[in-house]
């Protein structure tokens, strides 16, 4: 198809969107002149960085950006913590946003901004490397599968964030049991507890 509105009118557009070059299929998801059936066609791309740019698109179709804002891809979920740094003020003015996956995603980070305050305001220090592992932790609550747990390690390895904002951000823990599993993590890190029962008490915290 050639799209005489877009820049380059000789250009196949549907054919850059299955261009071998994630770097080339993620510019033309971020450009408005893309015509909404070929953003339809990035937002289901299967690089995280392509579909990321198509939900931050204003040109994308509602209705994609709807189903990006309960993507199973954890990447996306955690599109805007890693894409955008912004005061809580303003992801609380994009908690309206006509773009569901935006506002979603500002939902997420002020729960996470909030977790954090908290963090500091109970004197909670994460240590990392440290044993009794947060991810352990939950595990043995059930609260969290191996898979997802590995999935989650990974996505804190690719964006450089903290096992528990990663949690929160993709929406897998929510943040009263986060709390209570670092604050009996560090209790038991400090002998003031013992291990056994602990993954009870951190599955009942609600």
């Amino acid at each position: 198809m050639n799209n005489a509105g877009y820049p380059g009118a000789s250009i196949d557009i549907e054919a850059l969107a299955q261009h071998s070059s994630s770097q080339v299929r993620t510019v033309l998801a971020s450009s408005q002149e893309t015509p909404p059936e070929v953003l339809r066609l990035l937002a289901n791309d299967s690089n995280s960085s392509v579909k990321l740019a198509a939900a931050l698109n204003p040109s994308c179709p509602l209705d994609i950006l709807e189903s990006l804002s309960v993507d199973s891809d954890w990447s996306i979920r955690l599109g805007l913590a890693s894409q955008l740094d912004v005061s809580e003020e303003i992801l609380s003015a994009l908690l309206t946003h006509r773009n569901p996956y935006l506002a979603a995603q500002s939902k997420l980070a002020i729960a996470a901004a909030s977790f954090e305050r908290k963090l500091k305001e109970q004197n909670i220090v994460c240590i990392q490397g440290a044993k009794y592992k947060l991810g352990e932790l939950l595990l043995g609550a059930r609260q969290l599968s191996a898979d997802h747990l590995e999935s989650a390690l990974k996505l804190v390895r690719e964006h450089h964030l903290r096992l528990g904002r990663v949690l929160l951000q993709t929406d897998l823990i929510q943040a009263p049991m986060l709390l209570e599993a670092l604050r009996l993590q560090a209790l038991l890190r400090t002998e003031k507890i013992e291990f056994a029962g602990v993954c009870e008490m951190i599955a009942s915290a609600k």
